[in-house]
Formats: structure tokens, C-alpha cells, sequence
């Protein structure tokens, strides 16, 4: 278990932390990964895994409108940390890091102590896209064997015991369950990207093509019956799609800003202060915020974008992922180390 130090004392990292008036609190770093390292996560960047923190900032909501509170947190260290999701109790986020072998494991951040404390320890393998499903298992990531560039969604237990696998098709780089747990959307790999979409109670498993160039980004609507997931657009920017789990039938959403390819949801309601469903995006150093109907019958499909912070003014470069908490009070963001 790392311990976090506030970054006035973690000398060693003050070069990576941002100009920010309250300084978050840091974990100590491992040894710095290679400069060059075969990629875990297969979509990433295809010379290595770039140099990534995860900055958590408290999220507070004016008139309905979220605005980004002081530094709360976060890991701050040279190497990958990335693929942030807060755990539906709130107590903590589950988050992909690299090491110097050039493999990935699952850690666990304790948002109460600051403690990071290792889910996966796997020599010669790898493990990101870390999630908690919502049943059947306690834990969920993509799975990638030693040697080997293959990876499909996994399922274990908190510990990451008793691990299986929760579907065959191979290489996956991103994965959604639906609520029920029965099907699973891939980010399917190959000469052309795909979404495939999975019955886990067919047998054989035959998935089903829904669309090529799929994003990583996507996120499970709350009943659970339907998730959003991103396509490119033809200007190389990416919009956000809803997908049926059972019908396989895609409906036209929204684009996100810029050429953005990651999105944060909300779902209504959070904690009873929401009649709609909130979007975080990122693009040209705004973060922006938009509302979506949550009715599926007469769903909004272009929310009015606004931006609410300026990223470069907070330190942050390159952003790509967010997350926020269950109670929509903390806010991850990704930017470069």
C-alpha cells in the first residue's frame, strides 16, 4: 500500500503538479516506466504508453450548473496512470497503471485516507479498463495474456480472485455491460475498429456487428437497457450514439466537442437533484458540460454545450478521460504528466 504526501513535501514531483492554489495530495511514485513500452491498453498510443495523472478536483452545482471546486486528490507521478472510474458506493477509484516492466495493473485509490493499494499484481500480464459491473461480479477489466496483444472483459472478485472470462471474442480493447448482465458491447479490434455487441447466454457466443470506428468512451443508461457509445464522425471528431442491448439497434445522439472521443456521465437522478441526464467533454483546453433528456421516447439529442473551465488556467494538458462520482460532488480528470 502507497501512502500519499502532500505535494508541498513530494519535492521529486513538483515539476509534474499544477499551478493550482491548493495542492492535491500525490502517491508516492514506483520506478519511472521505459520511455518506450508495448502498449497495454491496444488503443492507446501505438509508440508506448504516454506519460498520464489523474487530477480529482471537487465538483460543486450552481443553479443546476456544475462548477469545478479545489484539488482534492489524485495520481500524480511520472508514468501512466489513466482509465479513472469512481466506485458506485463513492468510496473509492479504481485506476489502470503502468510499471517499469511495461505491463499494466488495476490500483485502487481510498478517497477518505489517500491510500493506493494494488487490485491486480499479475507478472507478464495485463489488466486495464477497470470498472465494478453491476452484478455477477465485483470487478470487471480487459484481461491480456503474457506475450500476447489479445485481451477480452474478465470478471472477479474485489481481491481479483476466482477471475474468468466474461466473453470469448478477443482482441477487445473497451467493454460495456448491460444492467442485467446479460449482453456486453466491445470495442473490438482489428484491420477496421468494430462494436460488437454480445449475448453471454448464447452458446456458441456469436457476436453481433453494430458499427465500425467505434470510441472508447461509453456509458450504461440507468435502467441498464441501453448504453452510449461513440462513432467517428467523418471530420475525425466523434458523436455519441445509443445502443439497444437487446435489439442491437444503434439511434443517432449527439457530437461531442472539438475532435474529443471521451465523455463523462451523470445519470438522473443524482442524490435528487437532477431531472435529466449530464455530459462532461474536453476539447482545446475547455472542459464543457452539456444536459440530455432522459426520456428515451422523446430524447434531446443536441445538449446545449457550455464550457465551465479553463484546463490550461488549472494546469491540465491534454486532457482526455473523465470521471465523476456517483454523487456527482468529484470530478477525475486526465491530462499529461
Amino acid at each position: 500500500m502507497r501512502r500519499y504526501l502532500a505535494l508541498a513535501a513530494a519535492t521529486g514531483l513538483a515539476a509534474c503538479s499544477p499551478d493550482v492554489t491548493e495542492a492535491p495530495a500525490v502517491r508516492e511514485a514506483p520506478a519511472t516506466p521505459a520511455a518506450e513500452i508495448e502498449p497495454a491498453a491496444p488503443a492507446e498510443e501505438a509508440t508506448g504508453l504516454p506519460g498520464t495523472d489523474i487530477r480529482i478536483f471537487a465538483l460543486d452545482w450552481v443553479g443546476g450548473r456544475p462548477v469545478i471546486g479545489a484539488p482534492t486528490g489524485g495520481i500524480i507521478r511520472p508514468g501512466y496512470d489513466n482509465q479513472p472510474f469512481f466506485t458506485p458506493d463513492g468510496s473509492g477509484l479504481l485506476y489502470t497503471a503502468g510499471d517499469d516492466s511495461g505491463e499494466t495493473d488495476i490500483w485502487r485509490l481510498d478517497l477518505a485516507s489517500g491510500d493506493t493499494a494494488p487490485v491486480t499484481l499479475t507478472p507478464g500480464e495485463s489488466e486495464y479498463s477497470p470498472r465494478v459491473p453491476p452484478g455477477e461480479a465485483e470487478l470487471a477489466y480487459i484481461y491480456q495474456p503474457p506475450g500476447g496483444y489479445a485481451g477480452n472483459a474478465y470478471l472477479a472478485n474485489a481481491d481479483n480472485t476466482d477471475r474468468y472470462a466474461a466473453e470469448a471474442l478477443a482482441p477487445v480493447g473497451y467493454y460495456l455491460f448491460s444492467g442485467d448482465m446479460r449482453y456486453v458491447v466491445t470495442f473490438a479490434l482489428g484491420e477496421t475498429n468494430t462494436l460488437q455487441l454480445i449475448d453471454r447466454t448464447a452458446d456458441p457466443e456469436m457476436p453481433q456487428h453494430v458499427a465500425d470506428n467505434p470510441g472508447r468512451s461509453m456509458a450504461r443508461s440507468q435502467d441498464g437497457s441501453t448504453a452510449w457509445v461513440t462513432l467517428e464522425r467523418a471530420d475525425g471528431g466523434f458523436a455519441v450514439h445509443r445502443l439497444d442491448f437487446v435489439t442491437g439497434r444503434i439511434r443517432d445522439g449527439f457530437d461531442l466537442p472539438g475532435q474529443s472521443q471521451d465523455f463523462a456521465r451523470i445519470t438522473s437522478p443524482v442524490s435528487g437533484m437532477f431531472a435529466f441526464d449530464g455530459v462532461f467533454s474536453a476539447a482545446g483546453g475547455t472542459l464543457y458540460y452539456g444536459s440530455v433528456s432522459a426520456d428515451a421516447a422523446a430524447p434531446s439529442l443536441s445538449p446545449a454545450w457550455a464550457a465551465i473551465a479553463d484546463l490550461d488556467a488549472l494546469g491540465l494538458a491534454e486532457v482526455n478521460r473523465i470521471a465523476v462520482s456517483p454523487e456527482a460532488d468529484r470530478i477525475a480528470i486526465v491530462a499529461a504528466d
